[in-house]
């Protein structure tokens, strides 16, 4: 019966290993999002060559990475093979990378003034070349030809190139060095630039947020049951010294504990009320963050941006998984009648002392 229980509890503890090693993963791979925004507009409301002006107006200043594109949607695509489809066409100025982050399989981006090198999906290069390689080959799109200078992730038909100086551009993505930037932050860079404020802001520290919370809360919980169960331990010892230690125990794991919910819980101040007793603010701010959330779910968004959501998605899920299982196995952890700090050598001899 003990065997039976024990081999319950490390199945259901290496399942809950390996959903956690699953979710960090996840979010290591998707930390980077953390430092990124996304402004959408729902109209053209800036020209490449002044975003360009503006930043270079402002060198000295700690300036996000920024870069600037317009899509456009049911374009027609030609190769050399013959083959016609139609996708997506996005024009870009700026850092093509920053907006393509860790989404290049192959090849790699047009450097400046390549205007006639692209880079395409892994789906529209199947469609157009038959293979997921067609770096090389030539692509025709609004009476242009490019050559394909790499590959994206990603099954939909996409097409990017270079934006033209007086090529008019309606959604910024800005990439900081810190990932605690208050989204006013970037609100207010992109007023200054564009003049008015982005009728959608995707908020990648926020969904970052929300995945390393969601990723500590299983290592919290254990934390909080071993705190619990030490607790209960020292309770039931009659010997003062084994008391103290088990105490010791429970004082040690409650420190772990805050110190793990401080990590936790990295917000931007943003994220918290000017002034404590404000209690409907984050009833507020709850309510406004779903409105956004729908309001950038119904419309398209980029691919890093999806990303991150997917990524978000996937950590919140392998975690919640874990923290089943973890229940699961604390539920079958094997049962003692007394908890000791002492060897099992110890306590024979203490009980052969005893019959003395």
């Amino acid at each position: 019966m003990r065997k039976n229980r024990f081999r319950t509890f490390l199945l259901w503890a290496l399942l809950t290993l390996a959903c956690w090693a699953g979710a960090l993963a996840v979010f290591l791979g998707n930390r980077q999002g953390n430092q990124e925004f996304t402004g959408y507009y729902d109209s053209p409301v800036l020209t490449g060559k002044e975003m360009e002006l503006f930043i270079g107006e402002r060198e000295e200043e700690d300036l996000p990475l920024t870069v600037a594109w317009k899509e456009r949607e049911k374009e027609n695509f030609s190769g050399n093979t013959g083959l016609t489809c139609q996708g997506n066409l996005l024009e870009i100025s700026g850092e093509m990378k920053t907006l393509f982050s860790k989404q290049l399989i192959r090849g790699n981006f047009p450097w400046k003034g390549d205007t006639q090198g692209c880079v395409i999906s892994r789906g529209l290069s199947r469609e157009l070349f038959g293979t997921d390689n067609g770096t090389g080959n030539e692509i025709r799109a609004r009476g242009e030809t490019y050559t394909v200078r790499g590959i994206l992730e990603g099954e939909d038909n996409l097409l990017a190139v270079w934006a033209g100086e007086e090529e008019e551009l309606e959604n910024f993505r800005l990439f900081y060095d810190a990932d605690l930037v208050p989204v006013s932050q970037a609100e207010e860079f992109l007023y200054q630039m564009t003049g008015t404020q982005p009728d959608r802001m995707f908020e990648g520290n926020l969904y970052g947020a929300l995945s390393r919370f969601s990723l500590f809360l299983p290592v919290l919980i254990l934390g909080a049951l071993a705190g619990i169960r030490s607790f209960q331990a020292g309770r039931k010892q009659g010997d003062f010294r084994k008391k103290l230690c088990w105490y010791a125990l429970t004082g040690l794991l409650c420190f772990l504990f805050l110190w793990g919910l401080e990590k936790s819980v990295r917000l931007s101040p943003d994220y918290f009320p000017s002034m404590w007793s404000d209690l409907s603010f984050y009833p507020q701010l709850l309510e406004e963050k779903v409105k956004t959330f729908r309001k950038l779910t119904a419309l398209n968004i980029c691919q890093a941006d999806s990303r991150i959501l997917t990524g978000t998605w996937k950590t919140i899920l392998l975690s919640g998984s874990s923290l089943f299982l973890e229940l699961l196995a604390y539920g079958r952890f094997p049962q003692k009648e007394g908890w000791h700090f002492y060897s099992p050598l110890h306590r024979i001899k203490e009980k052969r002392i005893g019959k003395i």
